[in-house]
């Protein structure tokens, strides 16, 4: 018997709304979000709120000081490309795996999910990242191995508040072939194939990365 999908909460409704404007870039890095304002502008009590920040805090997207209360991420360039380096080998890792380990369906599924993101493209930025969260997520969920799988889902709270400042690029042409070249590979079973590819394509967005933040040597 199929679970009943329950109905989204007021908490799941502002974590979404608010998800969205950090995925779009509507505050500055660094700017402080304040409770009662933020219940204010989404017609709601300071308790759903609360509790969307608490999400919201946990994947990264936000972060806590001392005396200055929850705030945007500020990224940290070379705590990013330390993630990302992380993030091409444990990914490159689970590419090859999914194309040993899958089956048929779960291939041509992910096919149908890349043609979803691909479809993206016509839509806002957040959705955007967010199709191509779900293209990685459902990649390391074909490897089959849960330790990898839980490892990149810590990796998460490192990598998507970085996934802001490339939004721009997730409908980009380079892009599509990149997640192109992923998924072609897993389906046709090439191991090697598939983690070169993930690889290539993570390291690419580490590079824009670089470039963005004006990366230079770090001090030995």
């Amino acid at each position: 018997m199929s679970k009943v999908a329950r109905a989204p909460t007021v908490a799941d409704q502002v974590h979404r709304r608010l998800r969205q404007q950090l995925l779009l870039g509507t505050w500055s890095p660094g700017a402080r979000l304040r409770e009662a304002e933020l219940a204010t502008t989404f017609g709601v009590s300071r308790t759903p709120v609360r509790e969307a920040v608490r999400r919201l805090l946990q994947e990264g997207l936000l972060e806590t000081r001392p005396t200055q209360g929850v705030r945007v991420r500020e990224p940290d360039l070379y705590e990013a490309l330390d993630a990302y380096a992380v993030r091409e080998t444990l990914e490159g890792m689970a590419a090859r795996l999914a194309a040993e380990r899958a089956d048929g369906a779960q291939r041509r599924g992910l096919l149908t999910l890349l043609e979803r993101v691909e479809a993206s493209a016509t839509r806002d930025q957040a959705a955007q990242v967010e199709a191509d969260l779900a293209f990685h997520r459902r990649v390391a969920e074909l490897s089959a191995n849960p330790s990898l799988i839980r490892a990149l889902e810590t990796l998460a709270g490192h990598v998507t508040p970085l996934k802001v400042h490339t939004r721009d690029h997730n409908a980009a042409d380079a892009t599509t072939r990149q997640h192109r070249a992923v998924a072609d590979a897993i389906e046709r079973g090439d191991g090697g194939a598939a983690e070169a590819a993930m690889r290539a394509h993570v390291a690419w967005f580490g590079r824009l990365l670089a470039e963005r933040f004006g990366a230079t040597e770090r001090a030995s």
